[in-house]
């Protein structure tokens, strides 16, 4: 079926791929790291005693994060006029983690975020292989153009990764965050979120980092082939 001209999918610029990606982890580091000053203004706006409580930083966190990331997520979708599938999983990852941690009034559903994302992301990207699919180049977007071959080798890899930061951020929360009580700041939620928002992205970089030269190399004789 033809498509009328501008009228189909069209890919986010440097820019606002940049908003999108880094807009509500930005909101996330704000409420925070300044959850001091953030955190009474949210109890004041929604009559609550929550947010500025000592243990009040994830919750003052996620008040602003969650609204960032539906923002984001929607100007996602109509700027670009489609719905990536491993996208729609993350947003509902993020929204009913979310939702939940506030309506039970309990962290663990956050701490449990990113396993849950990566833990997916594995099964799906591993589930695929086996069903012949090979999602992974879907994702990279026609970036590269390699052999089937090495597409299933670069896939495995992911799937390594992803099994592995699922682990490590499963054992890194409940050790860290054992001896925390409600109402009591808590010195190992603090370094969770660091690990979260600065370890696992560094871990990430390193890791495509490390796998470049595979692409380059492959990618190349693709070309030349």
């Amino acid at each position: 079926m033809e498509r009328a001209p501008g009228t189909g999918p069209v890919a986010l610029d440097g820019n606002e791929k940049l908003a999108v990606e880094l807009g509500p982890l930005a909101f996330f580091m704000g409420g925070y790291f300044l959850n001091g000053k953030v955190g009474p203004l949210l109890d004041g706006l929604f009559g609550t005693e929550l947010f500025a409580e000592p243990s009040g930083e994830l919750y003052c966190a996620l008040a602003l994060f969650l609204p960032a990331f539906v923002v984001a997520f929607a100007y996602s979708i109509v700027r670009t006029k489609r719905v990536a599938p491993m996208l729609a999983i993350t947003g509902a990852i993020v929204l009913l983690t979310g939702t939940l941690t506030f309506v039970f009034q309990n962290k663990a559903f956050t701490y449990m975020k990113p396993t849950a994302i990566y833990g997916i992301t594995a099964l799906v990207l591993g589930g695929g292989l086996f069903f012949r699919q090979i999602f992974l180049r879907k994702l990279f977007g026609g970036a590269f153009d390699m052999p089937d071959d090495k597409w299933r080798i670069l896939t495995w890899r992911f799937v390594a990764y992803n099994a592995a930061a699922a682990v490590a951020n499963e054992i890194a929360w409940r050790t860290l965050t054992a001896d925390c009580v409600p109402d009591v700041e808590c010195a190992g939620e603090a370094v969770w979120v660091n690990l979260k928002l600065f370890g696992f992205t560094l871990a990430y970089f390193a890791f495509i980092a490390a796998n470049a030269p595979f692409l380059m190399k492959h990618a190349a004789q693709a070309e030349g082939s």
